[in-house]
């Protein structure tokens, strides 16, 4: 039983040494979550004194903790927050507040993608419903409680909400969501211009010369060091501002992930881009917390650094048993400069990256394990990831590019 949950977390670490890539398509929301809905639940909330674009809070100054107001808290809560820490991002403002009697709340709201489309791709995960209920609110919400946690997701007025909280009755963090009915302002209307079909290199947003994006696009690599395995990357779908992949690896374990694109940033939308991992005996999938940073620059030069941080949940099935986790991946990286690097696949002129990894993994809220990495890359322009070396707390591990075709 433990060999298998240090199989499912060690997949994690890997996936996330990987540096791999992968956003989901937009199905529809299951048909199992449940159309009924408290009846306890209020049918108003008092309306927010004035309009909210996310868009417009000043993240260098940090007021995106000001999604939420003082007296907001104090109306619905009865009291106010005693710590509030936010989360500067490029795709979503969210703060997250503590209470002096232990209770805590998080607020997010994504700016880069429409709330449907980012509500949609959420539900397509395994697990994503479970214990959902519906809510009246907004366009479409649901409501999910886990060991305590209140989940609400929803849209409202266009844009994809968050609100989690531990500690405070689910009545009052439903009516916190419902401020946000007459709070958020239209998401903005998308042009009225025909879409362009994509490229077969990917949509205008995902061009980036180290990453290429393109429908069908595949890489064959070794993995050798704690692990001795090869995989096959692939490219499962693309659109003008995302991308899904896969890594299916010769053991028998899958790992799927999912990605947004702005200008040529990649950011990714699951932990180490694998949204669900498999493999005998243990599926592993995982609903994201919150997301701040990038992944890879759109145009990374010599010097240039940058940072991600995931805060995501995961429910391991190991051989039938249920094992729930909470998992924070820190991510940082520096372009170092050009190599030149020779793999099986070929000869290279290719840019080094440095990053760091933390992952810090908790089972059923006590810390469990942690992962630590200094790992460095190479990617060719037009090519991608062609080597990797990592050092961990695990061991030291190695991928080297074997084949690729990029259509």
């Amino acid at each position: 039983m433990m060999k298998n949950i240090f199989l499912a977390l060690t997949v994690l670490a890997l996936a996330a040494l990987a540096c791999s890539f992968g956003p989901p398509a937009s199905p529809s929301v299951p048909s199992s979550v449940p159309p009924s809905v408290p009846s306890s639940v209020p049918p108003s909330v008092p309306p927010s004194a004035a309009s909210l674009d996310p868009r417009a809070l000043d993240t260098a100054g940090m007021e995106e903790c000001n999604l939420v107001s003082d007296a907001d808290f104090s109306a619905l809560f009865g009291q106010t927050p005693t710590d509030k820490i936010p989360e500067a991002e490029l795709n979503n403002n969210s703060c997250y507040y503590s209470f002096s009697g232990g209770q805590t709340v998080s607020v997010i709201v994504l700016l880069g993608q429409p709330g449907r489309q980012v509500y949609d791709s959420s539900m397509q995960y395994i697990g994503s419903t479970d214990g959902a209920e519906a809510l009246p609110l907004g366009e479409i919400a649901i409501l999910q409680e886990r060991d305590g946690l209140v989940i609400i997701k929803a849209v409202i007025n266009g844009w994809y909400l968050e609100v989690n909280g531990r500690g405070f009755d689910r009545q009052a963090l439903i009516q916190l969501a419902r401020l946000f009915e007459t709070r958020l302002i239209p998401y903005p209307q998308q042009s009225d211009a025909p879409a362009e079909t994509p490229a077969a290199s990917g949509g205008s947003q995902c061009q980036n010369p180290y990453y290429p994006v393109a429908q069908g696009a595949s890489w064959q690599y070794r993995l050798s060091g704690v692990t001795s395995d090869t995989f096959t990357r692939t490219i499962s779908s693309i659109r003008a501002d995302g991308f899904d992949d896969q890594d299916v690896f010769s053991v028998g374990t899958t790992r799927r992930g999912s990605w947004a694109c702005q200008n040529g940033n990649l950011i990714s939308l699951t932990p180490g881009s694998g949204a669900a991992v498999t493999a005998p005996d243990v599926q592993a999938n995982f609903t994201i917390e919150s997301n701040s940073g990038i992944s890879f620059p759109a145009n990374p030069q010599p010097g240039q650094e940058w940072a991600q941080n995931i805060v995501y949940l995961g429910q391991q099935n190991v051989g039938g048993v249920l094992v729930e986790s909470r998992n924070v991946l820190q991510t940082s990286c520096k372009a170092i400069g050009f190599e030149k690097v020779s793999v099986p696949a070929g000869a290279f002129e290719a840019l080094r990256v440095d990053c760091t990894f933390r992952l810090d993994i908790s089972v059923s809220g006590a810390p469990t394990f942690t992962f630590t990495s200094q790992d460095s890359a190479w990617y060719g322009q037009g090519i991608g990831m062609v080597k990797s070396n990592g050092v961990s707390n695990m061991g030291s591990t190695e991928i080297v590019l074997l084949s690729y075709n990029i259509p």
